[in-house]
């Protein structure tokens, strides 16, 4: 389960991922099935109305002796997320907790997804010198639990959906006249098996342009808006977690974007790729991607290119720094395997935290370098945003 990943305060059941889930278990619950299956069936409603378990308050003994009262927010891939009257999140090892006494009456019965993939349930959750004993009378240790109430996805069922849609607006007047608007939208469907990635973003900036005429032997100046930068970007990919190499997928992508300012109709380009998620723990996550791909440019007004590159992509983000906060990197690069190996690099570097009202903000470094540009054009298109969004 190594691919597993949380996905904090994003969406994780929605109604048409709970669809997705409830129409194959009702078929295959009305096939005929043994009584089994229903059990199974009831377990993942109830996890569907469950949100991140919150377990009767309990009584955490630590190995070196420490003792603390704490509700259990989580368990998840070794971790023990915990509230307690003086931090709203404590994560501790579990390796380093010996004992979790709880009210046997107050507790749920908890389903458990093991690290061996299995799903298991006790009740009530009792840890004594680092074990616990489940409902079927087989006794594990607290690290073997993967995931504590894992929500349907996680148990090969639909799919988790996050997503962050975002605004950088600039309106400037004074020494320099200049509207800037630029919309992006990321978002990802993951499933235990195969994942989605969609990304898209729309750059609209006009200038105000001011002239000076001579009518009638007076000069008098006049105004256009005019634009200063108008592009756009679609990129998709699929990757296919690969069954017994868990950080291992094959993928494939597609990009789709064009810019008016560097001569660009329409670019487009499309081919496969191998994939490994090299890391993927509390602090962070980064996947690696290379492969090839053929590359289309129909240029505005420069001649027509079409050729085989090779491709790599980095894709990480990390929340090292605390706070709600993130570091995220989005990297491709296309190399022309032709005989002027020319490059084509698309690189965003961002700072994302909190904001007001439920948003998110973050400050984003964007570099574009373009080793075949059309004659007169620029290589490299560089901007720095303030953005402002929603994520789910």
């Amino acid at each position: 389960m190594a691919h597993l990943k949380r996905l904090d305060k994003r969406v994780i059941i929605t109604r048409s991922s709970l669809t997705s889930i409830v129409s194959p278990i009702a078929t295959w619950i009305g096939s005929g099935t043994d009584l089994l299956r229903l059990r199974w069936f009831i377990t993942l409603v109830l996890t569907c109305f469950w949100s991140q378990l919150v377990q009767a308050e309990a009584m955490i003994t630590l190995t070196d002796g420490s003792m603390l009262r704490a509700t259990i927010k989580e368990i998840r891939s070794g971790e023990v997320t915990l509230s307690t009257s003086f931090a709203s999140n404590l994560t501790i090892a579990s390796h380093l907790i010996s004992d979790i006494d709880v009210d046997h009456e107050a507790q749920e019965t908890s389903v458990l997804l093991l690290d061996d993939g299995r799903r298991v349930e006790a009740s009530p959750l009792l840890v004594s010198s680092g074990a616990l004993a489940l409902t079927s009378g087989e006794v594990i240790k607290l690290a073997q639990i993967d995931v504590l109430n894992p929500e349907p996805w996680e148990m090969g069922q639909g799919y988790a959906w996050e997503g962050l849609a975002s605004a950088a607006f600039t309106v400037n007047r004074g020494n320099s006249d200049k509207d800037q608007l630029d919309l992006a939208v990321n978002t990802q469907f993951d499933s235990t098996r195969d994942r989605i990635t969609l990304r898209a973003n729309v750059e609209q900036d006009t200038a105000i342009v001011s002239v000076q005429t001579d009518v009638d032997g007076e000069t008098r100046t006049v105004q256009s808006r005019e634009p200063a930068a108008d592009n756009w970007r679609v990129v998709a990919k699929y990757d296919y977690y690969l069954e017994d190499w868990t950080t291992h997928y094959l993928g494939i992508n597609a990009s789709v974007e064009a810019d008016k300012f560097a001569d660009i109709n329409l670019r487009s380009y499309l081919g496969p790729y191998y994939g490994r998620k090299l890391f993927d723990g509390g602090w962070g996550k980064l996947d690696a991607e290379l492969g090839l791909v053929r590359v289309e440019t129909d240029f505005l007004n420069a001649e027509d290119t079409d050729y085989l590159g090779a491709n790599w992509n980095f894709t990480g983000e990390s929340k090292a720094l605390g706070g709600g906060s993130r570091v995220y990197l989005t990297h491709v690069g296309i190399v022309n395997l032709s005989d002027d190996n020319s490059l084509l690099l698309n690189t965003t570097l961002g700072f994302g935290f909190p904001f007001l009202f439920g948003l998110d903000a973050a400050a984003e470094f964007k570099v574009d370098y373009d080793g075949a540009a059309a004659v007169g054009k620029e290589s490299v298109d560089q901007s720095y945003n303030l953005r402002v969004g929603y994520s789910w």
